[in-house]
């Protein structure tokens, strides 16, 4: 059992102590462990070419990036080769480190475990024997946790967004771990309890992959979502409210003098962290979004107004 620790702060930081303390939980309880600082990779932005989708969905291929020229692929082997991760970043401005989200934005439709679940059955369906298809090790079960670390209370999108990290890969968030007021650097040493506390969550993942992935315990702080533990939640109409984590639709009722978002176990299969959800979201871009218009021919001359306006200053 392999689990890797990604930091996505500054060297020897609060963050990075934090993880690593967590991987000697995990590495204690018998995994084997490598940590990896994202800091130290190049990693350019997504171009939202969509050429990975299109590679999964529609010609039942493996999805890889079309960005070559960046350290992308060492990390997406580390990815892909464990079986748990333990992702943290500071916070800013609320949320975390944008370099998380620009290695979100690389991996999350190209590592969609129903788009490419939905690849390989095609390949299956079609007997494809040529190219090469999603990368096996994307179907092994596989846990997370996650671990914010910020200075203040300003943190609301922060295990949020991290989650969204560990959503598409189908990874089971077993934990989530808030730790503020730790601003100073290595000030995190000085508390006994966050510390103790990243061990634990350590040594859990460990806990959790031993067994089925459906039997995992979630240990950190239960949230208003029955399904992902998420508080950010959207507001609809009246008390009908939509995670905006997972996407479940259900009512906001208070319950032992805290707000919950009730969901019928119909909802519950649309969610973004049960493949039922992701495998909706796959019929939906397939069937709307990447569906061609019967007027498609049109949007060549239509550019043409656009191409023409204003060029980019540089």
């Amino acid at each position: 059992m392999k689990i890797l620790g990604i930091s996505c702060g500054r060297r020897m930081s609060n963050t990075e102590i934090l993880v690593k303390e967590a991987l000697m939980g995990a590495e204690a309880a018998g995994a084997e462990v490598e940590f990896v600082r994202l800091h130290d990779y190049k990693l350019k932005p997504c171009t939202g070419c969509n050429a990975c989708v299109v590679d999964l969905l529609e010609k039942s291929g493996s999805g890889k990036c079309t960005i070559r020229d960046d350290d992308f692929a060492l990390i997406d082997e580390k990815i892909l080769d464990c079986d748990g991760m333990i992702v943290g970043s500071p916070i800013y401005e609320k949320s975390p480190s944008g370099l998380l989200k620009t290695l979100n934005d690389r991996m999350g439709p190209s590592h969609d475990l129903a788009f490419r679940t939905i690849a390989k059955q095609i390949r299956t369906a079609k007997n494809i024997t040529t190219g090469t298809g999603p990368d096996e090790r994307s179907f092994k079960q596989r846990a997370a946790s996650l671990i914010a670390v910020g200075g203040s209370e300003w943190d609301t999108l922060a295990l949020p967004m991290l989650h969204l990290f560990a959503l598409p890969m189908q990874f089971e968030v077993v934990d989530k771990i808030l730790a503020n007021w730790v601003a100073l650097p290595g000030s995190v040493t000085l508390r006994d309890d966050l510390l103790e506390r990243a061990r634990i969550s350590g040594e859990h993942i460990v806990k959790s992959l031993s067994k089925d992935i459906s039997e995992a315990e979630y240990i950190g702080k239960k949230g208003a979502c029955p399904l992902c533990h998420s508080d950010v939640v959207e507001i609809r109409n009246g008390n009908e409210a939509k995670c905006g984590i997972c996407g479940v639709v259900g009512t906001l009722n208070m319950v032992d003098g805290t707000m919950k978002l009730d969901v019928t176990d119909e909802a519950k299969a649309h969610s973004h962290v049960l493949l039922s959800g992701k495998f909706e979201h796959a019929r939906e871009l397939n069937e709307v979004s990447l569906k061609k218009a019967d007027n498609a021919h049109e949007i060549p001359e239509k550019l043409k107004k656009y191409r023409a306006y204003l060029a980019a200053s540089k």
